[in-house]
């Protein structure tokens, strides 16, 4: 009720008398009056409701962080000449459809925004790449949103019956749809791809000789990336019609095969000990489920053995096969396996590298032994006779704590850790430098490894075994009356009784009980 008597309240009477040209003026006036009046209250009203409108806006966009961008603004100021229109004194005529056909598709944006701010919300939790909604679904449901609009303006805003339409529509379809016969298949194949479930972002597939990493599915192709951070864009089309093998697909865990020709004469079953024991050794192999040994074939040079291993992370499988045959090649050579050449020609093979001299390492290690003391000069010939070099590669174990030993080793080069399991939590508590031994009692009687000792780095070693010391004991049963003595003495003075007590009685006493409990253990693991 206001606006009218404002509007009515500016327009001035017309006079009685007045003539026809001054009752034309009155008039012109009149409605150049009505009009700015009009203006002004439209203009004003619109200014007032987009305020508003761009106000909520901030408010969303600081508290829920929606991304609202220009469109927002284009929306407020469609929809403030909206409402501003339905007012009495203001009239668009013809404009007023266009004004609401605006409106709708502007508010079609908004809604595109917030649905793919929400489909990352409420579809994309999760870790990594798979916290992404897939960027060909978000492009779907925002082409139907603003197709919809679309049909609503044209139908409702309009008044277009959409019949004509659907039919040039049609023969348009034809048209296009033979020109983009390449086109329409990345499409449709992209489809198939993201609702099929073959793969997703994230996957690791293998496609022709290729292992890569899926970035992304859009609508006309497949992106990926390999090993060598080399991006691959594959059309959908082509895609579906390659054997892709999906490494992540049900699950992460998969496995890997190396094949590896070995020595006829060394048995299969250590064989398959020593490679399951090294490849468990390698670095991102699982332990369950076990890796497992299969004998393959039978070849000219030599039997064929097929490695089989778990994994979970593909993207580091060139580093864990890296890691496996290295350690393979350790264990093999230390276990005096050998890697046959193809035989093809007769030749005579002469080494580049000379063999260490293995006897003159072994009698320098044995004057780190503690019990060479005992020893007399046929008896440490025997040993460097019969002890043997060993290497050992970077992360490999010498020993592994709880297991039953029977040898000990002497460190010529390189460096160990020695690791000791404590309530679970494992801890590094020394290291092992050239010269120094480990094993010793396991050696002499047979007791449980203590420790884990690892290598550091490539390590050398000379391994003196039971099956070494055992003859030497044999023929010389006095010398396990010396060796139980000598434990005796090192464990007092491991435990510092020798420096602590100068009770002499006790010493003697607790000597007697130890050597009697060593000389016990001695003659029942070398089963005197």
């Amino acid at each position: 009720m206001i606006l009218p008597l404002l509007i009515a309240a500016a327009t001035p009477e017309p006079s009685p008398s007045a003539s026809p040209e001054a009752l034309i003026s009155e008039s012109v006036i009149t409605e150049g009056i009505k009009w700015t009046n009009t203006t002004l209250i439209f203009v004003g009203a619109s200014i007032a409701i987009y305020l508003v409108l761009f106000a909520i806006g901030r408010f969303f966009k600081r508290r829920f962080q929606v991304p609202l961008g220009w469109f927002y603004h284009i929306f407020c100021l469609t929809f403030a000449m909206f409402v501003a229109q339905l007012l009495p004194v203001v009239d668009f005529g013809l404009a007023e459809r266009n004004v609401n056909a605006a409106v709708v598709l502007s508010g079609a944006f908004i809604i595109i925004t917030l649905l793919r701010h929400y489909f990352v919300a409420i579809f994309g939790r999760g870790d990594g790449m798979n916290s992404k909604v897939p960027k060909l679904l978000s492009q779907l449901v925002s082409l139907v949103v603003f197709l919809f609009a679309v049909v609503i303006v044209i139908q409702n805003i309009y008044g277009e019956p959409l019949g004509g339409l659907l039919a040039g529509a049609g023969i348009v379809g034809i048209v296009l749809g033979l020109a983009l016969q390449d086109t329409l298949g990345n499409l449709f194949a992209g489809f198939a791809i993201y609702f099929g479930g073959q793969f997703k972002p994230g996957d690791w597939l293998k496609v022709g000789d290729e292992h890569a990493e899926i970035m992304e599915v859009n609508w006309r192709s497949t992106r990926l990336r390999t090993c060598d951070d080399i991006y691959l864009d594959i059309p959908n089309s082509n895609i579906t019609k390659e054997t892709v093998t999906n490494f992540s697909h049900p699950t992460p865990r998969h496995a890997l095969r190396i094949e590896i020709g070995l020595d006829y004469d060394v048995a299969p079953t250590k064989v398959r000990k020593v490679l399951v024991e090294a490849c468990l050794m390698g670095k991102g192999v699982l332990a369950e489920p076990a890796p497992s040994v299969f004998l393959k074939e039978f070849a000219a040079s030599s039997i064929t053995y097929d490695l089989k291993f778990w994994i979970e992370d593909h993207g580091c499988f060139e580093e864990i096969l890296s890691s496996v045959r290295t350690n393979l090649w350790y264990a093999l050579r230390r276990h005096n396996i050998s890697i046959p050449y193809p035989i093809q020609l007769e030749t005579q093979y002469v080494p580049t590298v000379q063999p260490p001299d293995c006897p003159a390492l072994i009698k320098d290690g044995l004057k780190k032994v503690f019990f060479a003391s005992v020893l007399n000069d046929g008896q440490k010939t025997y040993l460097v006779d019969h002890a043997r070099v060993v290497s050992f590669g970077e992360g490999e174990k010498l020993i592994k704590q709880g297991d039953a030993g029977s040898s000990m080793y002497i460190i010529l080069d390189g460096l160990a850790d020695v690791l000791v399991d404590i309530g679970g939590a494992i801890r590094s508590v020394a290291k092992i430098n050239p010269g120094e031994c480990i094993g010793e009692m396991s050696l002499l009687t047979g007791e449980a490894r203590s420790a884990t000792i690892v290598a550091l780095e490539d390590t050398t070693a000379v391994e003196i075994d039971k099956s070494v010391l055992a003859p030497i004991i044999a023929d010389s049963p006095e010398l396990v009356e010396n060796l139980s003595d000598l434990l005796a003495r090192r464990r007092l003075q491991n435990e510092g009784v020798l420096s602590e007590s100068t009770n002499s009685a006790l010493i003697a006493e607790k000597q007697q009980d130890y050597q009697s409990n060593f000389l016990r253990k001695l003659r029942k693991f070398f089963e005197l």
